[in-house]
This record gives C-alpha cells, structure tokens and sequence, in this order.
C-alpha cells in the first residue's frame, strides 16, 4: 500500500469535481445554503455512492483505514468521529466483564471513569509517580502495578495513560511487562500520542506490546477536533467486541470533512521524513534557548517534545495565562505553577512566529509583579477503590469542603483541561484531598462538576446511607 495516497480526500475531491446536485442530506446542499456549513462545501457528505460507509466499509474509508493499520504497525485501525471518548468506552466496554476490577492508572481521563460506570466494572486507581521537574503525575510505577495485581488476583486488564497530558512517559515499556506477564489485557489512552513513533518522538505503547491504543489524532497531528484513532495489536485476536461497540457508541451520520482530515493526518505523518525531523528539532532548539535567556522564565521540557511548560518565577500558572492572551497568546492549560503549551508538529519550511512570542515574553517577564508561588503538593503512592458505586445517585448533603474527611464524595469534581478527575463520585475523602480541593478553588482552576464551590462547598452521601 502506497502511504502517499490519500483514498478518502481523492474520493471526495473527485465527487466535488463532478459539480454534483444534492437531493440528500446534509441540509446545506454541498454549501448552497447557510454560512457556517457552507465554509465545509462539497467535504460535508454522506454515505452516497462512491464515498463508502464507515458503518460498513469497504471503499475508501476501509483502505484509509487499511492505510493506517499498516502505517502503525497495527492489526486493525478504526476512525474515530466522536473522538477518543467513544474509544476509551468500547475498549472497557468489550474487554471487561460486569462486575470484574480493572486497574487504572490514577491520572486517567475523565472518560474512562465513565466507561467504568457504562460497563458496571470496578476501578482500582493507582497513583502515578509525581515527575520532580514539572510536579505533576507522570505515569504508575511498575513496582505499584505488581503490587496492584497481587492485591486483585481476579484482575484481568489494566488501562494506562501514556504520555501524560504533560507530555512525560514513566516506565512505559516495563509496566506494559509486568502486565502481559501477569496475563493482563493492556489498554492505552494515548490520546496525546498520535504522532508517536515518528523520528525524533517516544514509540507508541503499540510498539511495546499493548493489546489496544487510542489516539487523538486531533491533538498532535493535523485533524479536526473530534477525529481520533482506535488500534488494535497485532497478537490481540479479541477484538470483535469493541469493533461491535464502535457501531453502537459511534453516530450513525459520521462527519466525513473529520473522517477526510483523519486520512490526511495519517498521510501527513506516514510522510514525515528526517529532513521533517531534523528542521522541526532545530527550529524547537533554538525556540528554547532563546526563551532560557529571559530573567525569571523556566522551560522545562517533558519527554515528548511537542510539549513545553512554562513558568516565570513569581508568577502562578493563571497569571501567566491570562499575560499571554493579552498578547494574543493562549496556551493548552494553565495550573498554579506554570503554563502547558504543545507546539506544532513542523515539518520542512513550515513557519511559526517564534520572534513575536519571544518579545512578548520579555515584556511578560518585564511586567509581572512578584508573588510567592503555590508549593506543589506531594501525593503518595497508593492502590484505592471506590467506597460506593453509583453515588451520584444517591441523596446527598451540601457541606463545607473542609468539613468532608472521611465523607464520601457525591459528585465527579474535574478541572478542565485536562479533564482528569480531581474527585470521583464514590470515593472515600481524605484531609489532604480537602484541603488540596480548598487551595484550588481559591485559584483560577476551571472545574467541570462540583456546582457549589463557588460558595465553598461540595456534595457528599448522606451519612446514613454509606455506613
């Protein structure tokens, strides 16, 4: 297969060419009608003749995924259009049984949690490692892995998260062995991997051995939000269950201008060269050392460079954000220690502004009032469970925050981005996950979840009910 062509982009560029007349959906006919859909024109189509069904493929779509598989190394390769949401729910969904453990890495996306609920399976939550530079969580050790599965012998499949949202990769490659030398099903949400394995980058958890991956093809590589990946490895034969679940969980009217720029992301990394890597490695280089040479500002770089974080003594993560976009600036995510900021994946003559991000930097920098900032908090290594399942559902009492030691959590608290749950609905509280919570909310942190603390409160299960 010839990873330069592009089989869905040239079907629907040859339907454009033939100046077709719509009597079908979608409503704007090819762009006749509307602004905002008609920017889409002719890209905007449905399963018609020549343009295939990803429900059922066999034309374009099937060999655009083909393409993919091969370019991965994998044994099957699914478009995503609901992005990597639908296939963190179908790979829990079709591999784990009602009732039975699965262990989770503790920094997992929010989506996972709610894969657990759909598919009644218990999570066991390990805590990831703290990396010491960025002091965020970095990924589970293999030691607390092994310790997991001798605690849940029954276990039969763990569900990582690599690279972490900022970037760092841990142990990886010896956590996936410990796993497949227990017997476990490894799943990766690699949702901020999709342009791993190429030259210069971290190799893909598929690489190493894991059973099933998904990636954001939209976060890293040039795809519409939304567009993302399912991939299943090439010694996984038990894969008909979550191809089965795609159907079900994915829409039946699926976006072809995503599922177009999906086969172009692909192309576009399947064609990314050395020449691609070395100018993308030259053009980072010299991004940092320039910025090294402003007073007070840090770089630290995670493994995967497309990441970089940010931070200038004095100043909180939020303040530096919101300096930034009044230069019109804006970073991934802000925490109270620094800015996350993910660059581009360049390739050969592609430009950015490095100068004009540089100058306003210095002017940042310049600026900014001195202001003691946020010490980060350890977190310890543990294996927990949730106390009580199902307790959003549960009659609940509003409390203040620091009043909930020993409570149990009513409701999923989640700072957004990156979506990980902070608090999950079920959970036992412990003093220093109130008092953590308490810091953050008196910070700029936006929490999806949690409608009362604005006031200082949080919902927890009536006593009454959990004991």
């Amino acid at each position: 297969m010839d990873q330069k062509e592009r089989p869905l982009v040239e079907a629907l560029q040859k339907h454009m060419n033939q100046k077709p007349v719509s009597f079908h959906v979608p409503g704007h006919k090819n762009g006749m009608i509307g602004e905002v859909a008609g920017q889409f024109a002719g890209w905007d189509q449905t399963e018609i003749s020549g343009l295939d069904d990803l429900h059922a493929p066999e034309g374009p779509i099937a060999k655009a995924q083909n393409l993919l598989a091969q370019h991965t190394g994998a044994l099957k390769s699914y478009f995503l259009v609901n992005g990597s949401t639908t296939g963190n729910l179908a790979m829990v969904m079709g591999i784990c049984e009602p009732g039975s453990h699965l262990l989770v890495a503790g920094n997992a996306h929010k989506s996972v949690i709610h894969a657990c609920r759909l598919a009644q399976v218990k999570p066991v939550f390990l805590t990831p490692d703290v990396h010491p530079e960025s002091m965020t969580p970095a990924a589970i050790s293999p030691d607390l892995l092994e310790e997991a599965i001798g605690q849940f012998p029954d276990v039969k499949a763990v569900l990582l998260t690599y690279p972490s949202y900022y970037g760092h990769t841990g142990q990886i490659e010896k956590v996936i062995a410990v796993a497949k030398k227990s017997g476990l099903t490894v799943l990766v949400d690699e949702a901020h991997g999709a342009h791993f394995s190429l030259l210069g980058f971290p190799a893909s958890s598929l690489q190493m051995g894991a059973d099933a991956v998904v990636q954001s093809a939209h976060k890293t590589l040039p795809a519409l939000t939304m567009g993302s990946y399912l991939h299943i490895g090439k010694d996984f034969g038990r894969y008909e269950q979550i191809q089965q679940l795609l159907g079900m969980l994915q829409s039946s009217s699926p976006s072809y201008p995503i599922m177009a720029s999906l086969d172009d992301a692909r192309y576009y990394a399947a064609t990314y060269t050395r020449e691609d890597a070395d100018f993308f490695k030259s053009e980072r280089d010299h991004f940092i050392n320039v910025l090294q040479k402003i007073p007070r500002l840090k770089v630290i770089e995670p493994e995967d460079p497309l990441k970089l974080i940010i931070r200038i003594d004095g100043m909180s993560g939020y303040d530096l954000q919101a300096a930034c976009e009044q230069h019109g600036i804006y970073a991934e995510l802000a925490d109270p220690l620094q800015v996350l900021w993910m660059l581009p994946l360049l390739k050969n003559k592609n430009c950015m502004q490095w100068d004009r991000i540089v100058e306003s930097f210095n002017q940042i920098a310049k600026d900014a009032d001195w202001a003691e900032t946020p010490a980060a908090v350890p977190v310890k290594k543990e294996i927990t469970t949730l106390a009580v399942h199902h307790a959003d559902q549960l009659p609940y009492s509003v409390i203040p925050i620091e009043d909930g030691t020993d409570r149990v959590a009513a409701e999923t608290i989640t700072p957004y981005p990156p979506g990980i749950p902070f608090i999950i609905a079920g959970e036992r509280l412990t003093a220093e996950t109130c008092h953590e919570l308490s810091r953050l909310v008196k910070t700029k942190m936006r929490f999806q979840g949690g409608a009362h603390l604005i006031e200082g409160k949080m919902k927890v299960v009536q006593e009454d009910l959990h004991e």
